[in-house]
This record gives C-alpha cells, structure tokens and sequence, in this order.
C-alpha cells in the first residue's frame, strides 16, 4: 500500500466524485481511478459503490475510513517532527569542552564566529567524563566539536583518518596557592616537602586536563595527593583562595586573585604549564554548517587571523606567527 492510495481514498470518500477528486489530488481522473482500484485489490474488497451518484463508501469502505484518516495523520505528524528535528539540528551548534574553557575561552571566541556559523542555538556539554568519553561523543555524532587542552609535549594519539583537529589558540596555566600569614606561598615547587603536596585536580588516567601529565613530568620527585577533582576553573580558584591546597589554573582567571594577594605563585613563570587550545571533529560527519565552520577554522590556521587567548577576553587579534604555525 501507498500513501498516496490512501489520500486518494480519503480525497474521493469527501468528494463522491471521480473527476473532482482527481483534480483536488493533482492527476489525471484516468491514473486516479487506477490508484483506487489498486488500493482496492491490496484491501482485497471494493471501497466505493461506483453505481451510486455521488459515490458512496460500501462497507469495507466505511470501516477502512477512520484507518486510513488515521494513517494518514500519523504519516503527516512523523513527516512534521522529523523535519522540526532536522531543521532545529541545522539551527543547533553543539560543543563539548571542559567547563573551564566553557567559561574562559568559548564566549568570546563565538562571539568572534558568529558571522560565520549557521546557527541561531550553541549547545555546549561539559559532562563527559573521559577523554575516551568526548570522542565518543563524536563520533556517534552527539556533538559537532571537542575543544580542548592539549600538552604540546604531550598530543593526543587519535586515527587522524576519523579525527580532524585544528589549534585554535595558546592558553597559559598558572600554579597557585593560598599565602600563609607572612603572605609566602604555603608551598614552593620544586621544593620537595615532608608531606604530600594536596593538589586541586584529578590524578586519574583518562581526564582531558593536561595538568596531571605536567605533574607527573614536570616534578616527578614530588609526591601529589588529590583532594578535590573538578574542571571547573572558579571552583578550582576558590578552593585555592580558601586553602585547600595547589591549583593550575589559566592566568586570565587569577591574575586579580594574584594581585590582590589572595593567591600567590607557586613557582617561578618560567614553570607555567603553556598548553594549546584544540579543537577536534569526526571526520565522518560532514554537514554543511560543521563543514563551513571547519573552513574558516581551517583559514585561520594558515595564516589569517590567530587569537591569543591571554587576550582573548578583549576580542583582539594578531596576525599569525610562525611559533602558532
């Protein structure tokens, strides 16, 4: 059965009249009668008494009646919601990213994207657990972009065949913690202490900070112990101002904590942790609004326009340099 056989049933059950419904259904009265009688032969009973004028529904097609109304409005209503949800995914950006570069970074550099993204709605999800958890996302298309922290000493290994990324831009992680009363740090890396150094972040395989292989790295004489995991930047500053212990956290977020003397340094600038901002995408997913963003990204990189995120919050660009390239 068609569905169209269905509304012709529907137009002539209306109309009593062959020719009239033809002309309401847009065919010719001959191939309208042949969808009848085709609908007709697949009910296996004549639906219309022909010898009556105007035609009349027969048994069978008075009790196939409120079947094929109803066929048709669920046909009509599935037809309505899946081009609600295709137009509504066409309008939809959608972003996973950790939730401090939800707050830092993401803002203003859609702001600067706007002119170019084919969407009136951002979705940005920050509840993915795992970096395995992000690209997941991915390529089971439940997001169009991963943006994230990226060790330049420490890349991602992802099958560049069903990953694609792109550096967006540099972003600076600062060691800091709550001052004693002299307003010295409460510890002094790399000095190596007595006890171990309670730290804000996550000490576990799998996270998408970068910071646990910094530690690791950086100052693996030093014993670490995690007394508060989030990747939510404010909450990593204040557990810091209230002395809970050692956060990195991006220097644009303290930078009037430091000043202030809320947090001081702990370590020398030489020891902050400079990562990249990188954005990723499933190369398998390939609709026309994630591919037109992906272009312009793609332009940035080659030169351009590159935006530094230590500046980023002013929205100011430089031209691009060779140390971005």
């Amino acid at each position: 059965m068609e569905l169209k056989w269905v509304k012709d049933f529907l137009a002539l059950s209306a109309m009593g009249n062959f020719r009239i419904a033809a002309q309401q259904r847009s065919v010719s009265q001959p191939a309208f009668s042949r969808r009848i009688q085709a609908l007709e032969a697949w009910i296996g009973a004549p639906l219309f008494d022909r010898v009556r004028q105007p035609s009349q529904l027969t048994q069978a097609g008075r009790l196939f009646l409120p079947r094929a109304r109803e066929i048709a409005d669920l046909a009509n209503t599935a037809k309505q919601d899946v081009r609600a949800l295709v137009l509504e995914d066409k309008e939809r950006m959608r972003f996973s990213t950790i939730s401090s570069l939800a707050q830092t970074f993401l803002p203003p550099w859609l702001k600067s994207l706007q002119s170019f993204i084919v969407a009136d709605q951002f979705v940005v999800k920050t509840e993915y657990g795992t970096i395995a958890d992000y690209f997941s996302a991915l390529e089971d298309n439940s997001v169009d972009f991963f943006i994230c922290y990226e060790d330049p000493n420490n890349r991602l290994q992802m099958n560049d065949s069903v990953f694609q990324s792109l550096k967006l831009a540099n972003e600076t992680l600062v060691p800091v913690i709550s001052p004693d009363d002299q307003g010295a740090p409460r510890c002094w890396l790399p000095d190596r202490p007595s006890k171990p150094i309670p730290c804000l972040h996550t000490l576990t395989k799998g996270s998408p900070s970068p910071v646990r292989y910094h530690m690791e790295t950086k100052y693996s004489h030093l014993t670490f112990k995690s007394v508060y995991e989030s990747s939510i930047a404010l909450t990593l500053k204040v557990m810091a101002i209230e002395g809970f212990g050692l956060a990195w956290v991006p220097i644009a977020f303290v930078a009037d904590d430091l000043a202030a003397g809320r947090l001081v340094r702990a370590a020398e600038p030489a020891d902050d942790l400079v990562v990249d901002i990188v954005i990723y995408r499933c190369a398998k997913i390939t609709e026309p609004r994630v591919e037109k963003l992906w272009k312009v990204l793609m332009r940035q990189q080659n030169g351009q326009t590159v935006c530094d995120q230590n500046k980023v919050e002013r929205m100011r660009c430089r031209p691009a340099s060779d140390s971005y390239l």
